[in-house]
């Protein structure tokens, strides 16, 4: 019989005291949408650079939907931003939790008038604010929002977060937040690595895919391995939840070794300070070139990630000459769905590989030691702890730009590029900027247009080749819907289209000399602009709409249109 002691240990080390918490104060909540729950994302999918922070629920693919607050609380913070969330409310609740609503399309009541009238007093449509704690209380169930588009969403849906603490999504199925799933993940694909010079799988040190033979629904087998050494495993799958086509992410991975566990990832909370680490969980060169994910089934040395439940050796497996290994992969959703890979690995030496040459450059990044290349027309600063691992750049310049390679390996921290326009002709200065080449298209992508005395100046995190381009063509304003000398009186909305080859950085409008609230949507180029926001004296007024591109091409475009504003 287990002893009380082993069962609070157990009940404390697997999280399952927390998970109760979690579901007691789900008795608290209400949906924050009226509509059946279906779910297009779940929390802790792998993301480009990121987990994913909430869950995303379908709005049957429109706007509009009345978004409604999951408990009593105070709204603390709101936010206006081009990409990322879009407009988003963040409301604290007595029970110290945190809920998120994202991509909206308009807050509601008093919160779109405070909102506004912010933005007019900062000129500026992009905003956040951080309201009084008495100012914005709300009860279960009121309506502060309705669901949209904006920010980087790619499709109208709601984007849904609960987090313990400001930092600290947490999984909101953990709550009670669920959707109908009776659907096990499925696997694509099973990988094998060796992971040093003395290790091997199939009598390689390559990255070995292993072919997969699909039992049933739910169990998978691979053909037998022989390897040699310290190796790991890596896993492409995905989950599905009922009456959706989306692929979701798979909530847990668990890896057993002759019957042992060493390995297991949970998605039941993530930190926003670590997120970027999910570069080492994943198989990152194998993503920068096929856009896919192989999730690590061992814990690299410097991930820093609230994901990992059981580590044994970080989960790599020390196969030894002569024994058999019986691995076992089991993969499963929040619902308790699960699938299982089975695998049999027969440890068998080979003869001694040759080293890879480690081809040594004068640039030797190393783990949290600062960086520094210089070169005639280029300056790179690497700060302390940017890169995970030690490795030898490749760094040179050419006439029209600069590389630094290997591009496949994540950067933690960002660098600081500085590149000297002093050899460019003056006359085209002002034109310059600073373009990424995608390596598989060749072709070049803006990157960067801050000038600081004579430079470019930018941080990133992204390595590989940079050239200068030079843009003098200015924005395009497009399908104005007002013509010059028309009557709009019955108009409620001013709509136009930007667009630019480099990309548009800012727009702004003027009635009458009158600065005006326009809305910019950077992913269709539509912008409006509500005649109802402010009153004008006379019939007569001019419209002005200034442009500018991100390397400072402007376009302005003036016209006179005639308005009733006021009631005579």
């Amino acid at each position: 019989m287990v002893s009380m002691k082993r069962f609070i240990y157990y009940i404390i080390s697997t999280g399952y005291f927390t998970l109760l918490q979690a579901q007691d104060k789900a008795k608290n909540y209400v949906p924050p949408l009226d509509l059946p729950v279906m779910l297009s994302a779940t929390f802790g999918e792998l993301r480009p650079h990121h987990f994913h922070a909430g869950l995303d629920l379908k709005t049957q693919g429109r706007t509009g939907f009345k978004v409604r607050a999951i408990a009593d609380g105070y709204i603390y913070r709101i936010k206006v931003q081009r990409g990322g969330y879009g407009k988003a409310v963040y409301i604290k609740h007595p029970d110290g939790t945190l809920s998120v609503y994202a991509h909206l399309e308009k807050f509601a009541g008093d919160l779109q008038d405070y909102v506004k009238r912010h933005q007019y007093e900062q000129k500026r449509f992009f905003i956040e604010l951080f309201p009084a704690e008495s100012l914005f209380p709300v009860q279960k169930g009121q309506v502060i929002a309705y669901s949209g588009n904006t920010g980087s969403s790619s499709g109208p849906h709601l984007h849904f977060e609960i987090r313990e603490g400001e930092s600290y999504p947490a999984n909101p199925m953990r709550y009670g937040f669920r959707a109908e799933d009776t659907i096990a993940p499925v696997v694509r694909g099973l990988y094998a690595y060796a992971l040093n010079d003395t290790s091997s799988v199939n009598h390689s040190q390559e990255r070995v895919k292993l072919l997969l033979n699909r039992k049933n629904r739910r169990s998978y087998r691979s053909d037998p391995v022989e390897a040699y050494g310290e190796i790991g495993l890596g896993i492409d799958a995905y989950d599905q939840v009922n009456n959706t086509y989306n692929k979701n992410g798979v909530y847990q991975i668990a890896l057993w070794v002759n019957g042992l566990k060493v390995y297991e990832t949970r998605m039941d909370k993530i930190d926003f300070a670590t997120t970027r680490d999910i570069n080492v969980l994943i198989d990152y060169p194998y993503y920068v070139r096929k856009r896919r994910y192989i999730q690590r089934l061992w814990k690299h040395q410097n991930a820093r990630l609230p994901v990992f439940s059981v580590l044994v050796n970080g989960g790599k497996i020390n196969v030894e000459d002569g024994k058999v290994y019986k691995i076992r992969i089991e993969l499963s959703d929040f619902e308790g769905n699960t699938s299982e890979v089975h695998l049999k690995i027969t440890g068998r030496k080979t003869p001694t590989f040759e080293k890879k040459v480690q081809v040594k450059t004068p640039f030797h990044a190393r783990v949290g030691k600062p960086l520094s290349l210089h070169g005639q027309r280029v300056d790179v600063y690497f700060p302390p702890g940017a890169f995970y691992e030690d490795v030898y750049l490749k760094f040179s310049e050419s006439a029209d730009g600069f590389e630094i390679f290997p591009d496949n390996i994540p950067l933690r921290k960002k660098i600081k590029i500085k590149y000297s326009l002093e050899k460019v002709p003056g006359h085209l200065k002002k034109y310059a900027y600073l373009a990424k080449v995608n390596p598989k298209t060749k072709r070049a992508y803006y990157a960067a247009a801050q000038k600081q005395h004579d430079s470019i100046v930018f941080r990133t995190r992204s390595l590989g080749t940079y050239v200068v381009k030079y843009d003098s063509i200015p924005p395009v304003i497009s399908r104005i819907n007002i013509k010059d000398g028309q009557w709009v009186s019955r108009y409620r909305y001013l709509r136009f289209r930007v667009s630019d080859n480099v990309g548009v950085q800012k727009v702004q409008a003027y009635i009458d000399g009158q600065w005006i609230l326009t809305e910019y949507d950077y992913k269709t180029g539509k912008v409006f602009y509500d005649f109802n926001d402010l009153t004008f004296e006379g019939k007569k007024h001019t419209l002005k709409i200034i442009v500018t591109d991100k390397v400072g091409n402007r376009t302005e475009k003036t016209l006179t249109f005639f308005r009733k504003f006021t009631t005579e």
